[in-house]
């Protein structure tokens, strides 16, 4: 058989990330990899990780953020600084009269986009995703609005509630508790209460018969 030598090589290789690189994406050097005699050569593969950020989430060249707001800021508007990716700072804010709501009415999170404030797109990095902002209201907790505050809002706020006229000596008042959508359908006697009412049934002499004369 016939003798090969062997040396080895320094190279240096320089990885250029294309902006919009994806996570897990290849970066291939082909012909690069260790040679051998009668073989062809193989590449040397660059995988891209794409490191968690604390303020932005990416899917595709969309960028998502989420928002904490105030009862006061989702009605009355507010203004939120924030520092992007490429280091901008920009300030994002509500036009006058915008409300944001809670959620949606089907009980989707509420969410709005500022255009082209997302990632490049791979390939095209002068077309730019949407960056999401997902919104969280915290609503007051019980007792932190007084007499006043609430007499005020119900001046202020649309649709306030008209009151019942009623007799409380003649009509019993409830008041809620707190609760999980969870429970629902879980509430009345256990079933374990049930099973044991159809056996005592079972017990009682078995099925009724009709006497025909």
């Amino acid at each position: 058989g016939s003798k090969a030598e062997t040396k080895s090589e320094r190279k240096v290789l320089e990885v250029h990330i294309e902006p919009g690189a994806h996570h897990n994406q290849r970066i291939s050097f082909k012909g690069m990899a260790d040679e051998r005699p009668n073989r062809e050569t193989g590449a040397i593969n660059f995988i891209v990780q794409e490191e968690e950020n604390d303020t932005f989430k990416r899917k595709g060249a969309d960028l998502l953020v989420t928002k904490e707001l105030s009862l006061n800021q989702a009605l009355c508007g507010f203004a939120h600084h924030l520092t992007h990716l490429d280091g901008r700072k920009i300030v994002i804010k509500t036009r006058p009269g915008e409300v944001i709501k809670p959620e949606m009415l089907s009980n989707m999170p509420y969410v709005k986009m500022v255009p082209n404030e997302g990632m490049p797109s791979r390939g095209n990095p002068f077309v730019k995703g949407s960056l999401y902002i997902l919104f969280k209201v915290i609503f007051p907790e019980d007792g932190d609005l007084g007499p006043e505050a609430i007499a005020t809002l119900k001046s202020i706020l649309p649709n306030p509630d008209m009151g019942v006229d009623y007799d409380a000596e003649k009509v019993e008042e409830m008041h809620m508790s707190a609760a999980n959508v969870r429970d629902f359908g879980k509430g009345g006697a256990e079933q374990g209460g049930d099973r044991a009412y159809d056996s005592d049934n079972e017990e009682g002499g078995g099925n009724v018969q009709c006497q025909q004369s």
